[in-house]
């Protein structure tokens, strides 16, 4: 059994809204930087698999060598060998195609797991039209993945709540958080092995491009009003805020 991951190296999703600054349209150059939030649920997914199967897990990515140091916390977590792709695009349909090509460079990979989708943009489209081209199932928002006489389950986790599904042979599944698949704290042994573990290195070829164009990102502008309640008694400053609460419909 072999997985693939891929996982991307995003801005620290951590700093809040009204502390981000954009340069260029994306997040500044002065923001740390990290694996994405739901590409980690999707490497303990695949270690759970991996060890449950014993077989292999190889982490993708595309982005630029200085991202190698964040990945290797997918290498510290379980990941048996590393792949990235040098490259600079940030068009979706370049990024999978590159993907692909890194996929295609190893062998008898049995199923692709991304995250849900990116914790920079959040556009979530990237495993889609890596399965597209693949010619392979997509399957997005899944929590539990299981293998039993060679056929995958999966349960998707909707908004109404739950469905499993069934497929056989390869295919490409973006995972979200569930309880479950918490990224594991790696040990400090694992930590210090994953710095020896293979990093194999492509350049990145021309891919087709989407066919539409980014015309402004912005960040969300938050108005905050403030308003004080001025009496004494405590349970009538309850009741004033909660009719205040109902008016503005925030209960």
């Amino acid at each position: 059994m072999h997985i693939a991951v891929l996982a991307k190296v995003v801005p620290d999703y951590l700093v809040p809204s009204m502390d981000f600054e954009l340069s260029n349209n994306r997040a500044h150059e002065r923001f740390s930087r990290m694996l994405g939030l739901y590409d980690e649920n999707a490497i303990e997914t695949a270690i759970q698999i991996k060890e449950k199967t014993s077989g292999s897990l190889t982490l993708i990515s595309y982005g630029s060598e200085n991202d190698i140091q964040f990945l290797r916390k997918g290498a510290a977590m379980g990941a048996d060998q590393l792949i990235l792709v040098k490259g600079t695009s940030d068009d979706a349909a370049v990024i999978a195609g590159n993907l692909m090509a890194a996929l295609q460079s190893i062998d008898n990979v049995d199923l692709v797991l991304a995250g849900q989708q990116s914790a920079d943009m959040d556009r979530g489209v990237v495993p889609g039209i890596l399965a597209q081209m693949l010619g392979v199932p997509f399957i997005p928002q899944i929590g539990d993945v299981d293998h039993e006489n060679g056929s995958w389950t999966v349960t998707q986790i909707t908004a109404q709540g739950k469905r499993e599904l069934e497929f056989s042979g390869p295919g490409v599944l973006s995972i979200t958080s569930i309880p479950e698949n918490v990224p594991r704290i790696p040990a400090v042994r694992a930590i210090f092995a994953a710095k020896k573990k293979p990093v194999i290195k492509l350049e990145s070829t021309d891919q087709k491009k989407m066919a539409l164009n980014e015309l402004e990102v912005a960040i969300p502008k938050i108005e905050c009003v403030c308003e004080f309640i001025d009496v004494e008694d405590p349970g009538q400053a309850v009741r004033i805020l909660l009719n205040r609460l109902n008016e503005e419909r925030y209960l």
